[in-house]
């Protein structure tokens, strides 16, 4: 006999059969915890420390970096010029490029707070919500579909997004923010339905991905991964701790034990998913009205495909039936009340044989009904399009139940070790006392001013968003195997500081960004031998901008940028290739309805749709996370499909074309100011003799290029109607090819 090799997952279930054979599971105690363990710098609450040395009215934050570098014998970089300044500070706050009437006032502002009142004004730009709650869903791993194979759409979720968005606009205080994140529901009390906000917020518990599918699955075990969602982004999220690692064992390297994941769990134990319907009755009858309109035209629709599929249908479900072996021939022909149980096993059988699929209809019809029928799936989905969204419902949690938590052996849903309550993980718990029992508490327990993490993780994700890299570089993780704080009292004081100053978000990003060590110069070069990875802050990072910010700042150069802040996400057309991931059992079609309006196809990227199994290319290519786990802080890769897409994009050569056209209208036909308009919206500035000369070298080759094309009657991309009148159509189209090198420019793409 042939040797056969046991599956790995076969051999586990037999090791762990035997293990427990004996009767109950082994009993789990936790580890001691040992004063060291308690002496880890992050561990130990933040004490506001004694500023070093400094001329009076020296930004706190310039005192400990300068302090710094005296001691490694390092000197600070210049100030940056005011258009440097201008484009740093509005890319930082706002994810958005200043505008030319932006530049040309700041530029001409010589007063001495010019500085203060553009910091000023892009803290209370709408903008800035949407710029900083795209870091923040990253860290919670917000997308707006489940995942997994199915990867169904959640129609409220876009509601979590918008309240991010709001509380950073209105610098809500972080304490509360994250209070109502944790406890939203059990702060509204029975009151819940009139105040939607609180609801909403509980929305971060539902942002990973989740297994909602149909079929026979273990409920205990999908169960158990809502829950491991849920404890993961609070360690992740608020803790900073890879508090992941002990669902399954005891921490290997922090004093985090399995009991400290189960006893965390047990806050969530009761916690079950829930949309809360917030809507009034007038938005409810006129969502039913608009449906029945709609449905009214579908209806006849669906009633002539159906029409066009019976006798195809029927024909083909015939010839399989015809195919069939006699045996199950003859237990179809025995009525179904009259069959023997093996007759009823053979017809189940035939059936399933005998079901004929989409595609077996489609391919059995006739070419001139397959046309028609196209046709009316194609008015069938532009109308189902149109269908209004769901009425306004909060995408949240709720308690419900009174459900035991374990310790699980190997985090395995059904090998239950020793039960346990609510607990906070040991190693932060500095003084005896109450123990929190509920999720209010907990929120309690992690906002509370000397809490060892929270504080600390927040301003440390500031900074590292201001410049590229977390005074703590890894920004999850700031347990023993973390980086060390680069400037440990900087990070201290600022935590301290955000602390007295009511949690203010907004107080820390001032202070940070009116620092001399953030107007640095980024292109000086005085420490590089010194501190090659200028871990000292002896001059400004340069940093690419996000996938989003890049996507944006091509609308904002077009001119294209549609500025609505919040609403339900748009849809925009997808390139074939990516339509072909979405998964279905159904037909291919229509699985994908576009946002009618296309004045919200140039809307922020923020809005646009986030399914977690299908991205677009230029966001994918650009290192957008795929919200399958938390992360603190995007890769930053170079590789070709980038160039690629930013060159040969159908939405990047669509926005060259419409700000070509712009350009036409602005400056008229003089090529000259053409591309000085160029230069001033996509970087800012005036280009100099070099870019001049190389951009007329350009706009006069290529537009013989073009013109011969255009006496070939090859089509060049544009429509001549579309141009303005006195405009030559090589002349656009050529200006529109320049408009694409310069989205294509290091310049262009990176923060300076």
């Amino acid at each position: 006999m042939t040797r056969r090799a046991v599956p790995v997952a076969l051999l586990a279930l037999v090791l762990l059969a035997v293990e427990y054979a004996g009767g109950e599971p082994p009993k789990y105690a936790d580890p001691e915890l040992k004063p060291k363990d308690r002496a880890h710098w992050a561990f130990i609450p933040p004490k506001r420390p004694v500023l070093p040395k400094a001329p009076p009215g020296t930004n706190p934050i310039d005192a400990f970096v300068r302090a710094r570098l005296e001691a490694e014998g390092l000197k600070p970089s210049p100030r940056a010029d005011k258009l440097t300044l201008i484009r740093r500070l509005t890319l930082d706050l706002t994810g958005l490029p200043p505008t030319p009437a932006e530049v040309e006032a700041f530029l001409k502002d010589g007063s001495p707070g010019a500085y203060d009142k553009l910091v000023d004004r892009l803290l209370a730009s709408p903008h800035f919500g949407e710029r900083w709650a795209t870091h923040w869903l990253d860290v919670v791993r917000f997308a707006e579909t489940n995942g997994y194979e199915l990867d169904a759409e959640r129609p409220h979720a876009w509601r979590y997004r918008d309240y991010v968005v709001n509380s950073f606009n209105a610098d809500k205080p972080y304490d509360q923010f994250v209070r109502e994140q944790i406890a939203g529901d059990e702060m509204a009390g029975k009151d819940a339905k009139h105040r939607p906000e609180l609801l909403i917020a509980t929305g971060m518990h539902r942002c990973g991905p989740v297994h909602l599918v149909s079929g026979n699955l273990d409920q205990e075990v999908l169960r158990q991964e809502v829950l491991t969602e849920m404890v993961n982004g609070i360690g992740s999220t608020f803790l900073g701790l890879t508090f992941a690692c002990t669902r399954c064992h005891d921490h290997k390297f922090d004093p985090l034990s399995a009991g400290d994941y189960y006893r965390l769990q047990a806050f969530f134990a009761n916690a079950k998913y829930t949309e809360t319907d917030f809507a009034t009755a007038e938005q409810r009858d006129a969502r039913n009205k608009r449906v029945e309109a709609i449905t009214a035209k579908t209806a006849p629709l669906k009633k002539q495909i159906a029409e066009l599929d019976a006798p195809v249908r029927a024909k083909v479900a015939k010839e399989k039936r015809e195919k069939l072996e006699p045996r199950f021939k003859d237990a179809l022909d025995v009525p179904a009340d009259k069959r023997t149980p093996a007759q009823k096993a053979l017809a189940a059988q035939a059936k399933t044989l005998t079901n004929v699929s989409w595609d077996e209809v489609l391919a059995a019809m006739a070419p001139d009904h397959l046309a028609t029928r196209a046709k009316l799936r194609e008015q069938l989905h532009t109308l189902e399009a149109q269908m209004p969204p769901p009425t306004p419902a909060a995408w949240a949690i709720e308690n419900s139940g009174r459900a035991k938590t374990h310790v699980l052996r190997r985090g395995e849903a059904h090998l239950k070790s020793v039960e346990v309550q609510p607990g906070l993980p040991r190693v932060l718990v500095q003084a005896e006392g109450a123990v929190p029992k509920t999720r209010r508490e907990l929120a309690d327990w992690l906002t509370m001013p000397d809490h060892p993490l929270t504080a600390r993780v927040i301003v440390n994700r500031l900074w590292q968003h201001h410049f590229g890299r977390g005074l703590v570089a890894t920004p999850n993780d700031f347990g023993t195997r973390g980086d060390r704080p680069t400037h440990p009292e900087l990070l201290d004081w600022l935590a301290t500081e955000l602390v007295e100053s009511k949690w203010s978000l907004k107080r820390v990003h001032r202070l940070i960004v009116t620092s001399e060590t953030y107007t640095q110069s980024a292109t000086a070069d005085g420490g590089s031998k010194a501190d090659p990875d200028n871990k000292l802050l002896w001059r400004m990072n340069r940093r690419r901008l996000e996938a989003e910010a890049v996507r944006d700042s091509i609308l904002g150069a077009a001119g294209t940028l549609n500025r609505e802040v919040g609403g339900p996400s748009v849809k925009v057309p997808l390139e074939p290739e990516v339509y072909d991931l979405i998964f279905t059992e159904g037909e291919p079609d229509g699985l994908w309805p576009v946002t009618p309006d296309a004045r919200q196809h140039t809307r922020r990227s923020l809005y646009l749709f986030n399914k977690r199994n299908v991205r677009q290319p230029l966001l994918e290519a650009f290192d957008q996370p795929d919200t399958l786990n938390s992360c603190a802080a995007r890769p930053v890769s170079t590789f070709t499909p980038q160039a690629l897409i930013l060159m040969n994009s159908p939405f990047v050569h669509d926005q060259a074309k419409a700000l070509a056209l712009t350009l036409f209208e602005e400056t008229g036909s003089d090529s000259v100011r053409q591309v000085e308009a160029l230069y001033r919206r996509a970087v800012g500035r005036a280009p100099n003799a070099t870019e001049r000369s190389l951009a007329a070298e350009f706009l006069k080759e290529q537009a013989e290029t073009v013109r011969e094309r255009i006496r070939a009657k090859v089509p060049v991309g544009i429509d001549s109607a579309a141009i303005p009148k006195g405009a030559e159509l090589a002349q656009v189209r050529v200006l529109a090819d320049l408009c694409v090198v310069a989205f294509n420019t290091h310049e262009f793409v990176y923060i300076p």
